[in-house]
């Protein structure tokens, strides 16, 4: 990738705390100075968040493909809109999910397999250039701690399809993603996030200065 940019992405299954830690690093980053924005997936742009309505509606029920299909669609339109403009400015990207977390979601949790990255693969180059990121912060929960977090009566947070998926399904997705950490050595730094959230973002907080401070 030919820009001077810093691009991060928070991974982890449903439950383990990403929303809560990016607005923690966004407020560090602020403190530090740094030239960042900070996004989401699906979503990030007009076309992508009207696709994640879709994808994530419970009242819709689609296949699995159709669900992969979707969010690589919004992946690109959000990553030649949003990403790669601020990645050639120079500027830090943090992003809430990306490629990962169709590999661990479609490809095992559907159980779609290769077909997932053939289609990622497809959505993430432009011109070219496959656009991958400097870093993956994965925060690792098991199925039970997320599930419990997420339904619990102060969690604040809407109730997604994918929320109500079977406690299986939510088994395969973390088992794909402790697959996908040994497949990518070296884009991934695993978190343990069933701990506190002050001990996670102090974790957080060493990667982020080894990576861009």
């Amino acid at each position: 990738m030919e820009h001077s940019g810093k691009f991060i992405v928070l991974e982890g299954p449903d439950g383990s705390g990403k929303t809560t830690q990016i607005a923690r690093i966004e407020t560090y980053l602020r403190e530090r100075g740094a030239d960042f924005i900070s996004t989401r997936e699906p979503g990030g742009v007009q076309v992508a968040e009207k696709i994640r309505s879709v994808i994530l509606d419970v009242d819709n029920a689609m296949s699995g493909l159709t669900e992969c299909l979707l969010y690589a669609a919004a992946r690109r339109e959000h990553l030649m809109q949003k990403v790669i403009p601020a990645l050639e400015q120079g500027k830090i990207v943090i992003c809430d999910r990306y490629v990962m977390s169709s590999l661990s979601y479609q490809g095992y949790g559907r159980e779609l397999g290769e077909a997932v990255l053939d289609i990622n693969k497809r959505a993430i180059n432009v011109d070219g250039v496959e656009y991958w990121p400097s870093m993956n912060i994965y925060l690792d929960v098991t199925p039970e701690v997320g599930l419990q977090r997420i339904h619990a009566k102060h969690a604040g947070r809407e109730i997604n399809r994918l929320d109500l998926e079977a406690e299986d399904f939510h088994r395969r997705v973390r088992e794909g993603y402790l697959k996908l950490m040994a497949e990518y050595e070296g884009q991934f730094t695993m978190i343990d996030a069933s701990r506190n959230e002050e001990a996670v973002f102090a974790d957080i907080k060493g990667v982020l200065e080894k990576l861009i401070f």
